[in-house]
């Protein structure tokens, strides 16, 4: 009986494989995304950023948000969106590491061209699992889904990070942040490449 439930639930819901992959993906990469860039600016301002740097970061984010999509669209298109995606998490992974390797401002502000709009330019691979992965008569149901796990991370995601600065102060904090977000990065990728074995698009 629990279990009929569960399988009309899922149906309702749009949810099979893929779109589980793509939860997970979302709730995991989003989590440390936002767990991250929503305290840059204080980190900038730690590491001995002027306000008109941090600013300038903020300019960028908006700018990458609206560039991003179309680079984003055009590798998914070229690669599939499997592995456009597993690309767009080995970029952000780079700027991570940039960030937690050199605790200097001017690597900050280059690692975050990498990872700020993961969102923006992941946008496009992810509508076109939904559209390949989910029946015709259930795609907006997979987007209404998208929509709302997408949200998840970015209220948890200032939570957790704003304990690792209070826990731990502002630059090692934020760190740890970073550190957890590549974490998720090398978690995504390498269920992506298991789950490639088994369920091709």
């Amino acid at each position: 009986m629990t279990m009929l439930l569960l399988r009309r639930l899922a149906e309702s819901l749009a949810l099979n494989a893929g779109m589980l992959a793509m939860m997970v993906l979302v709730m995991g990469l989003g989590l440390g995304e936002k767990m991250a860039e929503r305290f840059l600016p204080v980190y900038l301002m730690a590491l001995g950023a002027t306000p008109l740097w941090v600013g300038g970061l903020n300019a960028l984010n908006n700018l990458l948000n609206a560039l991003y999509a179309f680079p984003g669209g055009a590798l998914s298109d070229r690669l599939g969106y499997k592995k456009a995606l597993i690309v767009f998490t080995l970029l952000a992974m780079f700027g991570y590491l940039l960030v937690i390797l050199i605790p200097r401002w001017q690597a900050v502000f280059a690692g975050s061209v990498f990872f700020i709009s993961w969102t923006a330019i992941s946008l496009p691979a992810i509508m076109s699992l939904v559209s390949k992965r989910v029946k015709a008569n259930k795609r907006t149901t997979g987007v209404t889904v998208h929509s709302f796990v997408r949200r998840i991370p970015m209220a948890l995601g200032p939570i957790l990070g704003g304990w690792a600065i209070a826990r731990y102060g502002e630059v090692p904090g934020i760190r740890i942040a970073f550190g957890i977000a590549f974490v998720m990065c090398c978690a995504f990728s390498t269920s992506s490449d298991e789950s490639g074995r088994h369920n091709r698009p």
